[in-house]
Order: C-alpha cells, then structure tokens, then sequence
C-alpha cells in the first residue's frame, strides 16, 4: 500500500503494512505514531543473561548456552504484566520444559489491549514465533489506534503484522514444521470492546450475560459453531486440530474480528487453551473474576495449575467502564 520504508527499522515485512511494525510509525505520511499520544506495553519476552540450565551467563546473542548447549529460551517461565487498564500472566504450567505462550500488554491514550499467542508445540521454536507475533501485533494495534484507526482496523492490522512476524520466524531448519502459534487480541476503549483470533485462543466477555466470543479454529470448535469443513479435513467432532494458525505454513493472515458496545461495566479475557482447557464457562469464569486485574489474572492462572497445569497458561484482563452505548 505505501511502498515506504522506516527511516530506522526499513520496509515493513508485508508491502501493504501501513505501520512500522518494531515502533509504529506511520509508513504512508512518515510521522512518527503519533507523538502526542502517550502508549507504553510491556511483554513477557525474557532479559535473562544467564542460562536457566546450568546459571552460566550467554555469549552474545547466541541461541545456545555455550556450557550446558540448552537453548536460550525466547520468554519467561513466569510473567506478570501490569498497566492497571490492562494485566496478564504467563507461566510454564506443571508438565511443560518452557513457556511457548507469550503475551503483551499495552495502552495508548484511553484505550487499552492486549495480545495472547500460544506456540504450537508440535512446531520448531514455537516460542520465537508467539514472542514476535504478540510483539508485532500489539504494536501495529496500538500505532493504529494512535494514529486514529477504529478498532476493528486495527484489530485486522495488528493481525497482519502478527502473522508476517510469525512467518519471518522460519529459518532453513525450520523443515516441515515451521515456528507457528495461534493469536487473539483485545481492545477497550470508552464505547466498545473489539477481539480478534486466528487459532483456538480465546476472547471472553465477562460482564452482565458472560459469553465466549471466539469461535475455536480447530475441527471440533467449527463443528460445535454449525460450520461446514473442507472435505479434505477430518471431521471428528473431538479433534482440536487447528485449521488456521501463524506460520510460514499458513496463507491465512486474516483475523475473524468481534466489536461489542456493552450497555454496562465488565471486563474482557483473553485466554490460550491452558486455562480454558480447565475453565471455560463464561457464568464461571466471570464469578472468579472480582478484584484488581493482576489479581485476576493470577487466580485464573492458580485455577489452571491446580486443576493439573498440562500446557502453558497465559491470562490477560482488561477493564471496560462504558460512556454509554447498548448490548449488541
């Protein structure tokens, strides 16, 4: 679309990107994400210099502790992210060598979101693939909500920017299973709540009449909606096969996205399989769902590990206070 490249960062990854998608900056007029608009995320992407292994310290950026030969993990075992509007936790789970789920929370004037990716685990490096769609998508959202983008377009951008960060994971030793994860974001602003998901991450509503608002890109999530498969696929209602996720080895960087205007307070939850593996009631998980955010999200992830922890389990919360507006 723009043919423009960042002065600091160059072209985007994807030609018709209108954000740059490491700081945001508009591709087409050339201003910076607009500098009046304050915005701030965090991830939970790792800054350890040592190996978790053996505590030897890394060389450079190397992927490999020089030592022990562990590879350097991409995330944190354990993350808790904290902008008030917004939090989130990330952690291991009880069964699992690392964390392959990340999350990135952020704001940006009075809207605040949220991006949860869950690696594939049966993909190579599925963390390197989460860390840098989360990261990518979540900075294209917020660019375009700065720059005044509607949600529902920049739930759509930051989607593309995610898929085209997970397909640039691949590396030659990708082979046949390159990096992949799944995606779901989240936006509240002062009128509307707005998601957006490729994979069988989850959005819920957690308000007056709780619902799930992602339909699972698995086989037994389309079945269970009433869709129609390809025949080529298997339709086994109890398999959880994903049809769509990110990676080189999918085409398909376009988000299936819900806008809400809820007529009263509640809060939206972005969740991976981790938790709603245990929990995915609407009615259950709103009644577990009272006190601050980080609270919240800390609760959500103990229920996970205490109903057995198989998979990494990542939460993040966003608070929504309407200024007016009706159920949808």
């Amino acid at each position: 679309m723009s043919g423009h490249a960042c002065p600091e960062h160059g072209p985007p990854s994807e030609p018709e990107h209108r954000f740059c998608e490491v700081c945001g900056r508009n591709l087409v007029t050339g201003e910076p994400a607009s500098p009046s608009v304050s915005t701030t995320w965090l991830s939970s992407r790792t800054d350890s210099t040592a190996c978790a292994g053996c505590g030897a310290a890394y060389a450079g950026d190397e992927p490999y502790c020089d030592h022990c030969g562990r590879r350097r993990p991409v995330g944190r075992d354990h993350a808790e992210l904290d902008l008030g509007c917004v939090a989130g936790v990330t952690d291991r789970g009880r069964r699992r060598r690392g964390n392959e789920d990340a999350i990135a929370v952020g704001r940006t004037g009075s809207a605040s979101a949220a991006v949860v990716c869950d690696g594939v685990s049966t993909s190579t490096h599925p963390d390197t693939a989460a860390h840098d769609a989360a990261e990518a998508g979540l900075a294209v959202l917020l660019a375009a909500l700065a720059d005044g983008a509607d949600p529902e377009k920049a739930t759509a951008d930051g989607a593309r920017a995610a898929a085209a960060a997970a397909r640039a994971t691949a590396g030659p030793d990708a082979g046949e299973s390159p990096p992949s994860c799944t995606y779901v974001s989240g936006i509240a602003t002062a009128d509307t709540v707005t998601v957006g998901w490729i994979g069988d991450s989850r959005a819920y509503w957690l308000g007056a009449d709780p619902a799930c608002l992602t339909v699972d890109d698995s086989v037994a999530g389309q079945l269970a909606a009433g869709r129609s498969l390809p025949p080529a696929l298997d339709a086994d209602p109890e398999s959880r096969a994903l049809i769509r996720w990110l990676g080189a080895d999918s085409d398909d960087p376009e988000a299936q996205v819900v806008s809400l205007r809820p007529a009263g307070p509640g809060r939206l939850l972005l969740c991976s399989d981790g938790l709603h593996h245990y929990l995915s009631d609407p009615t259950a998980l709103a009644a577990a769902s009272s006190g601050r955010l980080i609270d919240v999200a800390r609760h959500l992830t103990t229920v996970a590990l205490d109903g057995g922890g198989h998979d990494n389990i990542t939460v993040a919360v966003l608070s929504f206070t309407p200024s007016g507006g009706s159920v949808p």
